[in-house]
């Protein structure tokens, strides 16, 4: 592995811990705050601009008691100042008096910008199905 798809996956890395403690300020600091960066959670219409992202992310954590994310790592991927992740999540969730669980198939795209790397673009979609354990060795090249 590059030290590049080292730093693409600390990144990543960064993103799920801001998730998993409903931190606001540490999801501000994970993406890149411009009109074109885009974000579509599991069953959501597209949402556009670093404003509508961030309105979701603080009424999800308003709403949130709890949530633990289990990342499977399936490509890691840098072309330039953009990098992509393609993942797997296992999402387990307290809300509102009730405790849920998801399988998620994930793609995280980065930007970088004066040598960091920042979300730009995170898209979620729903899995039918568990999928087998992967280990960060298995990342794909």
């Amino acid at each position: 592995m590059t030290k590049e798809e080292e730093n693409i996956l600390q990144a990543n890395e960064n993103f799920y811990r801001a998730l998993q403690e409903l931190s606001l300020e540490a999801m501000e600091a994970v993406w890149l705050p411009e009109n074109w960066v885009r974000c579509i959670h599991p069953g959501w219409e597209v949402l556009e601009g670093w404003q509508a992202v961030r309105e979701s992310w603080q009424r999800i954590f308003a709403n949130t008691q709890f949530i633990r994310v289990a990342v499977g790592v399936q490509l890691v991927h840098v072309e330039h100042s953009m990098a992509w992740v393609c993942c797997t999540e296992k999402i387990s969730s307290a809300a509102e008096g009730r405790f849920d669980s998801a399988h998620i198939q994930a793609t995280n795209v980065f930007h970088r910008r004066n040598g960091s790397w920042y979300l730009v673009l995170h898209h979620a979609s729903p899995r039918p199905e568990p999928w087998p354990e992967q280990s960060a060795e298995e990342v794909v090249q």
